[in-house]
């Protein structure tokens, strides 16, 4: 692929934005993440709305608006890359060209959620982008009833870019063996989740399913009960800090900054 990102410009271009999204999400058009009027509107108002190409092929886009008035934060709404350029590197170049657009206006981070349970999110976003973790969220969302949530509880990971100095990490895994992380949410070999003690001396490394979007359509159960579990441990941890995560698929919290 010749990958080339650019902003999205004029009405046409927004409604490709729209569908490319619906198709991501698994919904219609008319129900897709951002409807067409408002991809307009953020663009059209001076948001950031940036398209991949491959040639004339829309197959990315990422969406960001600005955050209250005079803030120096750029809420970074939706990233969608179609799945016929998934491993092709379109959403780090999406992530990286959106981090060019902010720096060139003086922004000084970049906000997003994700979803703390999918595993590729938290290695993209924690590993590959060096973003932090701000806090853990509840219900972020009213419920999303598409393809990917299923109308799952919305609870998200808020994360920060810096937009100077950002950089990728290392997985968590060197550091949690230092600090003798101990396991308190792991996998069982039933693809349920097991919870452990919690150590308040220790870190903890809370473990993720290893495939949480599989489990949403073939075991509802299996994946409400990871949904309770990690909010639980991320709760009890609200006084940690996620220090990364590991190849194997967990947050390492710890009781303040490693370094």
């Amino acid at each position: 692929m010749n990958i080339d990102v650019r902003p999205l410009i004029g009405p046409t271009e927004a409604e490709a934005a729209t569908r490319l999204l619906a198709e991501v999400w698994g919904t219609p058009y008319e129900s897709s993440p951002i409807p067409g009027d408002v991809v307009r509107s953020i663009s059209a108002w001076g948001g950031c709305l940036l398209g991949a190409f491959d040639g004339e092929d829309l197959i990315g886009v990422v969406v960001g608006i600005a955050a209250a008035p005079h803030s120096d934060t750029l809420a970074s709404l939706i990233t969608g890359v179609a799945p016929r350029a998934a491993g092709a590197g379109v959403g780090r170049l999406l992530k990286s060209a959106q981090r060019e657009w902010a720096a060139e206006r003086g922004v000084a981070g970049i906000e997003w959620t994700y979803d703390p349970l999918v595993r590729r999110n938290a290695h993209f976003n924690l590993d590959l982008l060096g973003a932090d973790v701000v806090k853990y969220e509840v219900e972020h969302y009213p419920p999303i009833p598409d393809g990917i949530n299923a109308g799952d509880p919305t609870d998200r990971l808020l994360v920060r870019v810096d937009v100077r100095s950002a950089a990728p990490r290392d997985p968590a895994d060197d550091l949690a063996a230092r600090l003798g992380a101990v396991v308190v949410l792991d996998e069982g070999d039933d693809g349920r989740p097991r919870l452990h003690d919690r150590p308040e001396d220790a870190a903890w490394l809370v473990g993720t399913p290893s495939d949480v979007e599989t489990l949403r359509r073939e075991d509802r159960d299996a994946s409400l009960a990871w949904r309770q579990a990690a909010r639980e441990v991320f709760r009890a941890g609200a006084d940690r800090v996620v220090a990364g995560f590991t190849r194997s698929g967990a947050y390492l919290l710890t009781k303040g900054p490693t370094s």
